[in-house]
């Protein structure tokens, strides 16, 4: 019997409408979106993991659940969803944070992961247990941690 996918499960985060980015007719965000200041941006951390040899891929705008991020990108790293959120205050984290957690219960998530650096949130699950070791993740936070 096959599992729900994880991305079936984080729909409702998938489909949210964020008040700080702005979204053109086709539904994709302007290119004036803002990154939220004072914490890693997206971009940032998809460079670090490149520089690390992380190979991020497919990282691409993924619109996040009304009162929480103001800026999400997701995408795989070696095979693990990931995905990377940005914050305006730490009360939208911690929400953000517990939605995400309750999505992964609901999936009986093999491995996972959420990390916070300011207020950006790597969040990383290997729900087609691709690698039981949890090397990549733990790679990733790694270099996640340093920024």
């Amino acid at each position: 019997m096959r599992r729900p996918s994880l991305a079936l499960a984080l729909l409702p985060f998938l489909l949210g409408a964020p008040a700080a980015c702005g979204k053109n007719k086709t539904g994709a965000p302007n290119t004036t979106a803002l990154h939220v200041p004072g914490t890693p941006h997206t971009d940032e951390v998809l460079a670090a993991w490149r520089n690390a040899s992380l190979a991020p891929e497919r990282f691409s705008y993924a619109q996040p659940p009304p009162n929480t991020a103001t800026y999400c990108e997701h995408g795989t790293v070696r095979g693990v969803d990931t995905t990377i959120c940005e914050y305006e205050s730490d009360q939208a984290l911690a929400r953000g944070v517990q939605q995400l957690r309750d999505g992964w219960a609901r999936i009986d998530a093999h491995t996972g992961v959420v990390l916070r650096a300011k207020r950006t949130t790597m969040a990383a699950v290997d729900r087609e247990r691709r690698e039981p070791s949890g090397k990549t993740i733990n790679e990733m936070a790694k270099v996640f941690s340093k920024l």
